[in-house]
């Protein structure tokens, strides 16, 4: 118990400290050296999957401004806090308010373009196997995919294919295509949220072109995944182990090739483009 009090007592303090750096304007990266450092004299194991709900609870939403999502930055940078894990959180809160907050959405595509393609030294942190364990109880992998596993490397496989599907199903949904896909039962929870628009016409007219650029960039996204050299193979081990998820989620891409306008404006993204 009061192991338990003092680990609540250290998330409150560090909360309590982020929160008056970010009040004072304070440089993010002399923030997450002092928190490292703190951090790491209280024998917390770097990165901390803690702090990264933390972190991304602080913004989602009340703190939803550009000094937050500078001061995850550099956790990230530092490997304060788990990427991987960080990412699946935010795709759980971001994705589906991704039109009533079209800047989050874009900040967490960039964040996975930054971070998704580079998995070496995500694999190589001591609690890799605790991180994944975490990011599959977030993102209800084992559920969805109805295969329970116990190693991290089969995790990773299932998270690459959720990535993927969920950029999918958002652009399907935002380019009103998902009639098109109907038979198939879809696994995310991407629908859009059904909160009222009160920022005015100008502020609507700029989320709307926000929007659109943000569809471009999700087709993009999943253009970089599959010919990417190592997602690519994760996928193709995807294709091998997961056959019948596997031609659901290509069926899935084929409509978004072949029907979005996105595509028009993408500069990686082509009909042409081969899936794994």
């Amino acid at each position: 118990m009061a192991v338990s009090l003092g680990t609540l007592r250290l998330w409150e303090s560090v909360l309590e400290s982020t929160k008056k750096s970010q009040d004072k304007g304070s440089d993010p990266m002399i923030w997450a050296i002092h928190l490292s450092s703190q951090l790491n004299s209280a024998g917390v194991t770097l990165p901390s999957p803690e702090l990264a709900n933390l972190l991304v609870s602080h913004i989602c939403w009340d703190n939803n401004n550009p000094t937050s999502w500078k001061f995850l930055e550099k956790a990230l940078i530092f490997n304060i806090v788990p990427p991987l894990l960080v990412l699946a959180l935010l795709s759980t809160r971001v994705i589906p308010m991704r039109h009533t907050q079209p800047a989050a959405f874009r900040l967490y595509m960039e964040l996975l373009k930054r971070h998704a393609f580079k998995l070496k030294p995500h694999v190589e942190f001591k609690n890799y196997e605790a991180i994944m364990n975490t990011i599959d109880n977030v993102l209800n992998l084992s559920q969805i995919f109805g295969i329970k596993v116990n190693d991290p490397g089969s995790i990773l496989l299932e998270y690459i294919v959720s990535v993927v599907w969920q950029l999918v199903e958002a652009a399907l949904e935002d380019e009103g295509l998902q009639e098109l896909t109907k038979e198939r039962k879809h696994k995310w929870n991407v629908l859009q949220d059904m909160e009222v628009d009160v920022s005015g016409s100008y502020g609507a007219k700029r989320n709307e072109i926000l929007q659109s650029k943000n569809t471009v960039m999700a087709v993009e996204l999943i253009g970089l995944f599959l010919p990417n050299k190592i997602t690519s193979r994760i996928l193709f081990l995807a294709r091998r182990n997961m056959p019948a998820y596997w031609r659901s989620l290509i069926q899935d891409i084929e409509v978004l090739v072949v029907n979005t306008s996105a595509l028009r404006s993408s500069k990686v993204m082509t009909p042409e483009i081969k899936c794994v």
